[in-house]
């Protein structure tokens, strides 16, 4: 091979070789900034609050922890799943008209949409969403007036939500947080709870008298804590 043809040769294999770490580096630059396909989350503000205040403030023992899970459908959209098993047992006092113990269920679900995403899917988000909870309540203080010691009353509710939040996930550990507020409007079934209440979203309800009736839920946990893979 003379020295003509060789040149373009070297020429070229030069140029192929900077486009291919050119790629390279544009891919690696790529999955840095790439949004995570799953996030493992808690809320545990409130519920945390419940547990470590219940005791000596109220005789109030509450185990409660909302887990969740954002599933990536797109880079702008994610589907979000949300459970929160519920217990809790209060004693009678003077201080207290309502005493026993409730188990709830709450299972929700919703879309996460981010208008404007920006690295790994940080931004502002909308997310409508679905929530239905499952409540039964055991021994309330009518018991001593009598009632049965041992009844135990089930009810219900489903309400339609919409959370705004803000999230933010770390490009090296993947740790995610989102802060979030929200409402939602539905209906109630055989609860004692009033219209607007915030204790029984928590299963403390305020309402003196079991009712079916309009409900209007806040959502107080207000920060989302996990991992994203």
């Amino acid at each position: 091979m003379n020295k003509a043809m060789l040149i373009p040769v070297l020429l070229l294999l030069t140029a192929t070789r900077a486009q291919a770490q050119a790629m390279e580096a544009l891919g690696l630059r790529a999955s840095v900034g790439e949004k995570p396909g799953q996030v493992l989350w808690i809320a545990p503000v409130v519920h945390g609050s419940f547990m470590l205040m219940g005791p000596p403030m109220a005789g109030m023992l509450h185990l409660a922890l909302p887990v969740g899970t954002n599933l990536k459908l797109s880079d702008r959209t994610d589907l979000v799943i949300e459970v929160t098993p519920r217990f809790t047992r209060r004693r009678c006092t003077d201080d207290f008209d309502s005493c026993g113990t409730v188990r709830a269920l709450t299972v929700s679900t919703g879309l996460a949409w981010t208008p404007w995403p920006r690295a790994r899917g940080d931004g502002f988000f909308l997310q409508p969403k679905l929530s239905g909870m499952v409540s039964n309540e055991k021994d309330r203080p009518d018991a001593d007036e009598g009632q049965p010691a041992n009844r135990s009353t089930t009810g219900g509710q489903l309400t339609l939500g919409l959370d705004l939040g803000y999230r933010k996930t770390t490009a090296r550990s993947n740790f995610y947080l989102a802060a979030v507020f929200g409402a939602g409007v539905g209906y109630s079934w055989n609860q004692r709870r009033k219209e607007l209440d915030l204790g029984a979203q928590y299963t403390v309800p305020w309402g003196e008298e079991r009712r079916n009736g309009r409900i209007v839920d806040i959502n107080m946990d207000i920060l989302r804590l996990g991992f994203g893979f």
